[in-house]
């Protein structure tokens, strides 16, 4: 494993840790969301990856690791809900997790990269929202399944994340001309 190798390494166990335990603290009343978005900036401020001892990559970090990874790479759904023109961005991420489509290859992204996906938890949700009037909105998803592919914050400059291989789902779901250009792009490579 190369040095920057590492440090992407430990960047994104940091992530996880921090996002399980400000998520919990938060979920039990402990501190409030903006606390933990300020304790989670505090925390990586402080991150010196040359001191973490014994430093062992995860199988997570392992599947995500890419040549351009940055620090979060995570892309913003309600800014792309945003270039909708619309005044709801959350209305269109509903709407987009309505569809068993989009399920499913939540379901299948979190199975390759997500080792403490519950994937009875996410049957449960998903036979939940079929037989009630239950919505499913990201965080019930994320809290239910225990999912990392997508983050919720709320307050200002909240809203939706996801890993761009979701946000690009989302975005393909959206916007018909981006799909048809990914579409062309794939028959183009696929031809060459």
């Amino acid at each position: 494993m190369t040095d920057r190798e590492a440090q992407i390494e430990a960047l994104w166990t940091y992530e996880i840790s921090t996002e399980k335990i400000l998520r919990r603290a938060v979920k039990k009343g402990f501190i409030s969301q903006t606390e933990a978005d300020e304790s989670s900036e505090k925390l990586f401020e402080q991150l010196d990856t040359k001191k973490i001892p014994g430093f062992l990559p995860s199988p997570l970090g392992d599947k995500m690791r890419a040549e351009d990874v940055r620090v979060n790479p995570y892309d913003s759904m309600t800014e792309i809900a945003r270039g909708k023109n619309t005044s709801s961005p959350s209305y269109l991420i509903q709407s987009w997790m309505r569809s068993n489509t989009t399920i499913e290859y939540l379901r299948m992204w979190e199975k390759i990269y997500n080792p403490q996906f519950q994937e009875n938890a996410c049957d449960e949700l998903i036979h939940m929202v079929h037989t009630t009037s239950t919505t499913l909105i990201p965080s019930l998803w994320i809290n239910t399944t225990h999912a990392l592919g997508m983050r919720t914050s709320r307050g200002k400059g909240g809203g939706t994340t996801a890993h761009p291989e979701i946000a690009e789902m989302f975005r393909a779901w959206l916007f018909p001309e981006f799909m048809l250009e990914l579409v062309q792009w794939y028959r183009t490579f696929q031809h060459k």
